[in-house]
C-alpha cells in the first residue's frame, strides 16, 4: 500500500493536517489487516504426550515425547519431519 501525501493544500498547516490524516488512515488500515490475519491464520499447535483420540484427516499436534510435529493422514500418524 502506498502513502499518498496531499499535494493540493492551501497552506503548510493544511498540508500537515492532511498528511497527518493520511498517516492515520494508513495506520488504521494496517492495524485492521493485522487483526484479520491473526483471526484467519493464528493456529496454535496442540501439544501432548500422546496422540489425540478420534483424529480427523489433516489434524496435527506436537508430540512432546518424540519432539516431533505429527499429522493424521487418515490411516496413521505421520511425522512432519525425520
Amino acid at each position: 500500500m502506498m502513502l499518498r501525501l496531499p499535494i493540493a493544500a492551501t497552506s503548510v498547516a493544511d498540508w500537515m493536517r492532511r498528511a497527518a490524516m493520511a498517516v492515520n488512515n494508513l495506520m488504521a488500515n494496517a492495524e485492521q489487516q493485522s487483526r484479520l490475519m491473526d483471526g484467519r491464520y493464528h493456529c496454535p499447535i496442540p501439544v501432548s504426550d500422546s496422540t489425540p483420540d478420534n483424529p480427523q484427516e489433516g489434524q496435527w499436534f506436537f508430540n512432546k515425547s518424540s519432539q516431533k510435529a505429527m499429522m493424521w493422514d487418515g490411516s496413521k500418524w505421520q511425522n512432519l519431519w525425520e
